[in-house]
């Protein structure tokens, strides 16, 4: 028997789920003292309910270098150099402040063609990786900020890409034709002065990261039950009377607490603020009888993005009949062109075929009618015929890509829009739906 209080031991007290042996069900250690970061003990009792299963994250990792690999060989690459936070998660699943991250690039990894990976990361945090041992070595010093280099960017620009180079040397010969996704001017021109072919990284990855293992997906999976069940939470404290940050703060606590990670946008609006579409929560108050539209964006377990929209109606009248009748244009457009997925369909065909939205919704409608998902927002985006550019995407579905479906209904001067919007997988045969979270009923018209 589990003992509690002052006479527990810590090898049980420390657990992460105690009912649990030394690993959890997705292969990592039951250890809240654990270096790596992950779900907590409620994500884990909520997908338990649910029946997932769970994804095994050392096969996940090897995947996902395996995949990079593969790519950087078909490109005839001597590597690839990566600062993009989400790019660095998906070769090393490895965080380090990816917020600030985003913005000031202190980390970087070099994938090459046999597949040793080096990761440069913060100076005293080179630990972070230790978990994984597909991460050949931990450095320090990546960095080309101003802010943190000053007038010696140069030089340090010049040291780290002469660390780069090196290795490029060391596992891919004379081949010279280095990809890279993001980096500063100053890491550009230290790059060229090497004498590095300089290949755009970018579309590598965005190709590597489209087809998601089976791995992948359940854990993609997790992260929208516990997306869908952070919803819920916050669906259940809304009432009139509360500010849009209210509500939306509930959102991000309740991601938090099952071991999500962050939320991509502030789009949660009310009443008149809803139209037009893509203005963020701020301090207004919501009233009785009104609408509440929000897009959660939101990069939950595993750090997959859930992202899912949903329009609610607020209050103890009906819906007007104009809003109950662009809701559920809206239905129709997001379910239509959920049914014509399936592999082999061309990105083209997407644009093309489904459901179009009536003339009046036309002008202010959503920009794109798909895009990828995974770690976040990924290729490809399929645009909407209008916006369509030939040649930019002459490719078709695959299984184990995922979408987006969305459905934005709004017309110019109505006081408000529709966002919906779900997230699906391309099977071998069609598609799954990994969303489950209801349509609202009262803009339904029921």
């Amino acid at each position: 028997m589990l003992r509690s209080g002052p006479m527990a031991n810590y090898a049980d007290t420390r657990k992460i789920d105690p009912s649990q042996g030394s690993t959890l069900g997705d292969g990592t250690p039951n250890d809240g003292d654990r270096i790596e970061i992950g779900p907590t003990a409620l994500a884990f009792a909520e997908w338990r309910d649910a029946g997932l299963e769970l994804p095994n994250l050392e096969k996940m990792r090897e995947y996902r270098l395996e995949r990079i690999v593969s790519h950087i060989k078909e490109r005839d690459y001597a590597g690839i150099l990566l600062f993009d936070p989400l790019n660095i998660r998906y070769a090393t699943d490895t965080t380090n402040m990816q917020i600030w991250n985003m913005h000031d690039f202190f980390r970087a990894v070099l994938v090459l063609p046999d597949g040793y990976m080096v990761l440069w990361d913060y100076k005293c945090s080179p630990f972070l990786s230790s978990f994984n041992p597909l991460v050949k070595e931990a450095r320090a010093s990546a960095s080309m900020m101003y802010i943190t280099n000053g007038d010696a960017i140069k030089q340090d620009a010049e040291s780290f890409v002469g660390q780069v180079a090196e290795l490029v040397r060391e596992h891919s010969g004379s081949n010279k034709r280095l990809a890279v996704d993001k980096i500063m001017i100053d890491g550009l021109r230290a790059l060229d002065a090497q004498g590095l072919d300089v290949q755009a990284g970018e579309e590598l990855m965005e190709k590597a990261r489209s087809i998601k293992s089976a791995d992948e997906i359940k854990a993609m999976r997790c992260s929208m039950v516990a997306c869908e069940a952070s919803v819920k939470e916050m669906q259940d404290i809304v009432k009139p009377g509360m500010t849009e940050n209210e509500i939306w703060a509930q959102l991000h606590a309740s991601n938090i607490k099952r071991g999500g990670e962050w939320i991509e946008t502030r789009l949660l609006a009310t009443g008149p603020r809803t139209n037009p579409w893509f203005q963020e929560c701020g301090p207004r108050v919501l009233n009785n009888n009104e609408i509440l539209v929000f897009d959660t964006d939101l990069v939950g377990t595993y750090g997959f993005c859930s992202d899912i929209s949903r329009s609610w109606w607020i209050g103890d009248e009906k819906p007007p009949a104009k809003m109950i009748s662009a809701f559920q244009h809206g239905y129709d457009h997001i379910q239509e062109n959920m049914e014509i997925l399936k592999p082999g369909l061309s990105f083209k065909d997407m644009t093309h075929k489904g459901h179009h939205l009536d003339e009046k919704f036309q002008k202010w409608k959503y920009g794109c009618k798909y895009h990828g998902i995974g770690l976040c927002d990924e290729w490809p985006m399929i645009a909407y015929p209008d916006n369509y550019v030939e040649g930019a995407f002459e490719y078709e579905l695959e299984p184990g890509m995922a979408f987006c479906v969305e459905a934005l209904v709004t017309e110019e001067g109505s006081g408000f829009s529709i966002k919906l919007e779900d997230q699906i997988i391309i099977t071998e045969d069609g598609y799954e739906n990994l969303t489950t979270y209801p349509y609202d009923d009262a803009l339904m018209g029921r």
